[in-house]
This record gives structure tokens, sequence and C-alpha cells, in this order.
């Protein structure tokens, strides 16, 4: 265990992972076996298999084998954090918070309040801001007035969250899951108050989350529509376009991995989202802060409290 503000402690930290479903298992684990900074030393897990490090039922169980740990990765649903940070950070370590950070805002606050109260690092870890051109977007952006646009986020449910019931459930957030990706990214390449409006939601009869959703947003004359939906079996898109008012057009696709300008070939970069957010969470260790933004949660929530909601279908968890 160590104090997150000191520089001089030898790396890489020693880190777990709790919960360990298909984003643990594809993103954080080979980000951390690639990482200088971490080493993988245990996994939290009722169902983990075919894993060379220890795994345990609970972080309680890591703390009695006698493990030494400096910081852990949440990837549980963001329903249960509260316990698991209150855990983690009372024992000195770091938390990274897999997107997104809580349920609600308030929620986020107050994980950042215990990192801040204990002086460890709390983190809250939107892997899209870290896509390949989202730095470039973010320079655009700021060179540009009056932006109008469109994000369209959408993508097949049973391939990306298979059998995870949560997302259905409240504060699983339903197709705003994926859909925030997009908003962190909008808010931090415009960052500013944008405002929520005309929210519209369909829910399936059995859930308690949208699987589709649809709403404007505007900031000091920008103007953006945005389009989530679960679509099963069809294309996928991850995409933002704004046009400027002095005719310039940017468009982000595959989530911030490709982009053009004014019309032109896209150029395309590997995606290396969670290398950025491992580079990230150390930096952040090494000078003892806490990040968490909440910006996409606020418009998220927002969504949530302001929708109109039509009922369909029931929907395959």
């Amino acid at each position: 265990m160590i104090a997150t503000g000191d520089i001089h402690v030898t790396r890489p930290w020693k880190i777990a992972i709790v919960g360990f479903g298909k984003i643990a298992c594809e993103q954080h684990r080979p980000a951390i076996a690639d990482s200088p900074d971490f080493q993988l030393a245990a996994i939290i897990s009722s169902s983990a298999h075919a894993v060379d490090v220890p795994v345990f039922r609970t972080l309680e169980d890591a703390f009695a084998s006698g493990l030494a740990l400096d910081a852990v990765a949440l990837c549980t649903p963001p329903q249960v954090r509260q316990e698991v940070c209150d855990l983690a950070t009372a024992r000195g370590l770091a938390v990274l918070l897999e997107k997104p950070p809580a349920a609600t805002v308030a929620q986020a606050q107050a994980l950042a309040a215990m990192g801040s109260s204990r002086g460890v690092t709390v983190f809250a870890g939107w892997h899209s801001r870290f896509a390949p051109f989202v730095e470039e977007a973010r320079t655009w952006c700021a060179a540009h007035d009056g932006l109008h646009g469109r994000i369209e986020w959408h993508e097949d449910h049973l391939k990306w969250h298979p059998g995870q019931a949560w997302l259905w459930q409240l504060g699983g957030l339903g197709v705003l899951d994926p859909g925030i990706n997009s908003l962190s990214i909008l808010t931090v390449i415009r960052p500013g108050a944008w405002h929520l409006s005309g929210a519209a939601f369909e829910q399936p009869e059995n859930a308690d989350t949208p699987r589709a959703a649809r709403f404007s947003l505007g900031r000091n004359g920008d103007h953006v529509d945005v389009s989530f939906r679960f679509a099963e079996n069809t294309s996928e898109t991850w995409s933002i376009q704004l046009r400027a008012e002095n005719g310039d057009v940017l468009h982000l696709a595959d989530g911030g991995a490709a982009l053009s300008l004014n019309g032109g070939a896209f150029r395309r970069k590997a995606n290396a989202e969670y290398a950025g957010v491992y580079r990230r969470f150390a930096e952040l260790m090494r000078s003892g802060q806490c990040d968490v933004d909440t910006a996409a949660l606020c418009l998220t929530e927002e969504a949530f409290r302001t929708a109109e909601i039509t009922l369909v279908e029931p929907v395959t968890i």
C-alpha cells in the first residue's frame, strides 16, 4: 500500500480488477499488461476463470489474504461502486472507475470526496476521451464558432453487453450506457454549460431503462441533435458530426478512431483508449490528485429526469 502522492515509490504499482466482465477482460487486462506503471495482482470476481493471477470473491477476501495492493480498477456495474470504493480508499488504495463512474452525479461526487478526504486518487476513466482524434477535434472546436451537428451512437447490445441484466435496471442507464461515451467526448472537445431538451425514450416493458433515446443539446449558439439506439444484428455507428458557422465540417467516426475534415477522406488510427486511461491514472497517482468529471453524467441524468417515455416490446437480456 502506498501514499499516492509519493513519486518515489517503486513501480509497477500492484492493481486488482474488481468485476471481470467483457470490458474488464478485453480492455483493462491487456492495458494493464502493457503498462509500465501497473502490474495485475488479482481479480475480484465470482466468475473469473482461466486467469494467471489470484482470484478472490470479494475485496475483503483479498485484504484478508495479506495481498499487497496499491490500486483497484472498479469494473462492476455502477450501482454497487460506493461500498467497494469506500473499502479501497479506506485502505489507502487509488481507485479507477470504469465509466460511468456512478449511477448518479451525487454518487460520483461522493466517490470523489472519499478520495480527497483520504488523500488518495479517485479517477473517473472516461475511456472515449482517449480515442486517437479527440484531441485534434478539441483543437478544431476551439477555433470555430456556432457549431451545429448530430451525434449517432447505435450498437448491438447483445454483442457488447451479453447477459448483463444490470444494464436494464435502475442506475444501469440502458442505451445511455454506451451513449454517454459520446457525451464524454462532446463535453471535452466543446467544454461549457450544455443544456438538454426534448428527451424522448423508447423503453422496453420489462426494463427500467431505454433501448433508444433522442434529445437535443445546446450551448452558447451551438446545437447538437442526439440519437442513441440499441439495434440487434444491424450496422453500428459511433459518430459525431459538427458544422461551424463558417462552413467547416468535422466528422469523428468509429468512436473517435477516425476523423474527416470538410468532407475529405477519413484518417484512421488504431484505438488504444485504455492505454491512455492508465497513463492518466498513473499521472494522477504520482501527483496525489483526483479527477472525477461529471459533465456527461449530468446530461444523462437530465435526460432521465425529463424524458417522455414510450413503452415498447420486451427486450432480450
